[in-house]
């Protein structure tokens, strides 16, 4: 069993201005699961995902390819899809990703 408390949670610059990460685990093919932190305004570039995708808005709003997402939203994206991440507000997300994603632009 694995237990990450949030009053012992460490944010870790994701090379991406205004984007944080938590990290929760590392799966055997290449996935994560974390909390991202993103100040408003900030961008995660368009990427691919090499397996799937899940994304829950745990607070604030954000812009995930032509999809507005409030807290309390959640989404599901196939391998093979790509999409941006825009922060409308400040916001954190849980993603838990299969496999590793690979930025295209």
């Amino acid at each position: 069993m694995l237990v990450k408390r949030s009053s012992e949670r460490e944010w870790a610059p994701s090379g991406i201005p205004g984007i944080e990460r938590s990290l929760f685990r590392n799966n055997d093919a290449g996935g994560r699961a974390s909390v991202i932190r993103l100040e408003a305004g900030s961008r995660f570039p368009r990427h691919r995902h090499q397996g799937t995708e899940e994304v829950l808005v745990l607070a604030g709003s954000v812009r995930i390819s032509d999809e507005g997402l409030l807290a309390g939203d959640y989404l599901f994206t196939e391998a093979g899809e790509e999409h941006d991440v825009l922060a409308l507000t400040d916001a954190i997300l849980f993603v838990s990703s299969q496999k590793a994603t690979q930025i295209v632009e």
